[in-house]
C-alpha cells in the first residue's frame, strides 16, 4: 500500500506557470511581512505591552506560527492552488469552513493595506514636515498610494515580483546598517540615558510579568510575523514544483524571525522604554515611527528622513505583496463558484487576475477614509483588528492539515508530528487567543477610537467585519448552492491506496 497525499479536482485558473522564480517567492513571503513597515508601526506598541521581553515575547509566539507554516508547506505540496486557506478548508473541512477562511484572508489583507497607507501618510509627513497632517494630505497620498500599488500588482506576476525584490533588497539592507549602527552606539556608551544595558533576561520566559503581556506582545508579533505565507498563493505560478513553493514560506518565516528579534534587541537596548524619554519607544510622539525616531537618534535629521522613504518602501512592498495572495485567493473562490464569476476572470495580455485585483484596491482605499473619519490611530486600530481575521484563517490551515493527513500521517512519527500533532497544538493556541482578543476588544477603552453601543470601536474593525461574512455567505448560498454541496470542490481526505501487487493478491480473479 501508498499514501494518496495529492487533492484532486483542482482547476487551472489561466495564471502563468514559471512567471515568478522560487528568489521571487521568498522576496513575496518578505515583502508581505514588510519588516521595516512592521517594525515602525508595532515595535512601539510591542515595547509598550511586553517591555523589555519583546524578545523572547516574539520568540515564544513565532513558535505556534512556526507550526502553521509546516501546515503550509504539507498542504501546498498536496494541492499548489492559488486559493491556499479557502481550497485546503473546503476540502479537507467543508464548503463553509473554507469560505469563510478565504474571507478571512480577504479581510486581513484589506486592513493590513489600510494600515500600511496610514504609515506611509505618517512617513510622508516626516518628509514634509508636517506636524498637524491635513486632511486632504491623508487621502491624496491614500490615492496615489492604493492607486500605484495596485496597478503595479495588476501588470503581472513577472513585473509584480521583480519590483518587490529590488524594494525588499532595499528594505533589508538600511535595516542591516542601522542595526549595526545601533549596536556600536550601544557598545560605545551612546545609548539614551534611560535604556536599560541589555540583559539575557530579555530572553527569559519567566520572566513575563504576566498573561496580560504576553498576550498584547503576542497580538503585536502575528501582526508583523503574517505574510510569510504570501508567495504560497503564487504557487501555480512559481516555477518548479509544488514540494518547492511550500518550501519557500519556511525559508521567509525563518529569516523574519532572526530580522525581527535581532532588530527588537538592539532597539530596544539603544532606545529603552521610558514612555517619559523623547526618544524612547514608547514615548507618545514615537510609537507609530519607532524606526525614523531610531534613526534619527543616531544620524541626525537626515537620517530620519532616509528612514521615512524606506518606511514608504517597506510598505510599498508590502501592500503589492499582499493584494497579490489575497487577488489569487478570490479568483479561486469565484472559479469554484463559491463569489460571483465576475472575480474569476484574468487578464489575456497579463494573465492576472485584474478585475479583482482593482476591486481589492478600491475596497483598501474606501476602508481607510472611514476608518480616518472615526479613529484617532488607524496603525493600532488595524493591528488589532487584522489579528483576529489573521488568527482566523491561520486556524483553518492548520486544522486543515489536521484534517486532510489524519489518515496517512501516523504511517512515520515524523510526519505524524508535523502533519497532526504540530498544527492541532497551534489550532488550540490561536483559537484560545483569538476569543481572548475578541473578548478584549469588547472593552469600549480598547484601542484608540473609543465606542460604539457601548463596544470598543475597534471590536466594530477586528471582529463585526470577520462576521459580516457569514450573512454574505448565506446570501451567495441561497443564490449558487453548488459550491456549497460540494459540487464544484469536494471534500477530500489523504488516504492509503492498494498497490498494483496488492490489489492482485487481494483479487486473484482479476
Amino acid at each position: 500500500m501508498h499514501e494518496e497525499t495529492t487533492m484532486h479536482g483542482l482547476k487551472a485558473k489561466g495564471l502563468k506557470k514559471g512567471s515568478v522564480s522560487k528568489w521571487a517567492a521568498i522576496t513575496i513571503g518578505l515583502a508581505a511581512t514588510a519588516p521595516a513597515y512592521s517594525l515602525a508601526g508595532a515595535l512601539g506598541y510591542g515595547a509598550t505591552g511586553s517591555g523589555y521581553q519583546l524578545p523572547i515575547v516574539f520568540i515564544l509566539s513565532v513558535i505556534p506560527m512556526f507550526f502553521v507554516a509546516l501546515s503550509y508547506k504539507h498542504l501546498t505540496t498536496a494541492a499548489p492552488d492559488a486559493g491556499t486557506i479557502f481550497t485546503w478548508g473546503t476540502k479537507a473541512i467543508g464548503p463553509h469552513v473554507g469560505w469563510f477562511g478565504g474571507w478571512a484572508l480577504l479581510l486581513a489583507s484589506v486592513l493590513a493595506g489600510v494600515a500600511a497607507t496610514q504609515i506611509t501618510v505618517n512617513s510622508l509627513a516626516i518628509v514634509f514636515d508636517l506636524h498637524q497632517i491635513p486632511v486632504w494630505f491623508h487621502v491624496g497620498v491614500a490615492f496615489l498610494f492604493i492607486f500605484s500599488t495596485t496597478y503595479l500588482t495588476a501588470l503581472g506576476a513577472k513585473e509584480s515580483s521583480r519590483t518587490t525584490l529590488i524594494l525588499t533588497v532595499a528594505q533589508y539592507s538600511i535595516l542591516i546598517v542601522l542595526a549595526a549602527m545601533l549596536l556600536i552606539y550601544i557598545l560605545q556608551g551612546n545609548a539614551v540615558s534611560t535604556a536599560e544595558p541589555f540583559s539575557w533576561q530579555w530572553f527569559n520566559p519567566f520572566a513575563i510579568s504576566s498573561f496580560d503581556t504576553f498576550l498584547n506582545g503576542f497580538l503585536i508579533a502575528l501582526f508583523i510575523f503574517w505574510g510569510f505565507d504570501a508567495s504560497l498563493a503564487m504557487s501555480e505560478e512559481i516555477d518548479g514544483n509544488s514540494e518547492q513553493a511550500g518550501r519557500s514560506g519556511v525559508i521567509a518565516m525563518m529569516i523574519t524571525v532572526v530580522t525581527y528579534v535581532v532588530f527588537a534587541t538592539v532597539a530596544l537596548a539603544y532606545a529603552g522604554i521610558d514612555a517619559d524619554h523623547e526618544a524612547s519607544l514608547t514615548h507618545k510622539d514615537n510609537i507609530d515611527s519607532s524606526i525614523t525616531v531610531l534613526a534619527t537618534g543616531i544620524i541626525g535629521t537626515k537620517g530620519g528622513l532616509v528612514a521615512a522613504l524606506i518606511i514608504c518602501v517597506s510598505a510599498f512592498s508590502s501592500t503589492m505583496s499582499t493584494i497579490m495572495p489575497s487577488a489569487r485567493v478570490a479568483l479561486a473562490m469565484a472559479t469554484y463558484r463559491a463569489i460571483p464569476q465576475r472575480f474569476a476572470s484574468v487578464n489575456e495580455v497579463t494573465q492576472t487576475p485584474k478585475f479583482t485585483t482593482w476591486t481589492i484596491g478600491l475596497m483598501t482605499l474606501v476602508i481607510y477614509i472611514t476608518l480616518n473619519l472615526m479613529s484617532e490611530s488607524i496603525v493600532e486600530d488595524t493591528i488589532h483588528g487584522v489579528s483576529i481575521a489573521v488568527c482566523t484563517f491561520y486556524i483553518v490551515a492548520a486544522l486543515s492539515c489536521v484534517f486532510y493527513f489524519h489518515r496517512t500521517a501516523f504511517n512515520h512519527w515524523q510526519t505524524a508530528l508535523s502533519q497532526v500533532i504540530l498544527p492541532a497544538i497551534a489550532a488550540v493556541i490561536l483559537i484560545v487567543v483569538c476569543i481572548l482578543q475578541a473578548w478584549n476588544m469588547l472593552d469600549p477603552d480598547y484601542g484608540s477610537s473609543g465606542s460604539i453601543a457601548g463596544m470598543g470601536a475597534v471590536f466594530f474593525i477586528g471582529v463585526v467585519t470577520l462576521l459580516l461574512g457569514i450573512p454574505l455567505m448565506v446570501l451567495w448560498n441561497m443564490r449558487d448552492k453548488r459550491f456549497f454541496r460540494g459540487e464544484t470542490l469536494p471534500l477530500e481526505r489523504a488516504h492509503m491506496v492498494l498497490d498494483s501487487a496488492d490489489e492482485k493478491r487481494s483479487n486473484p480473479k482479476t
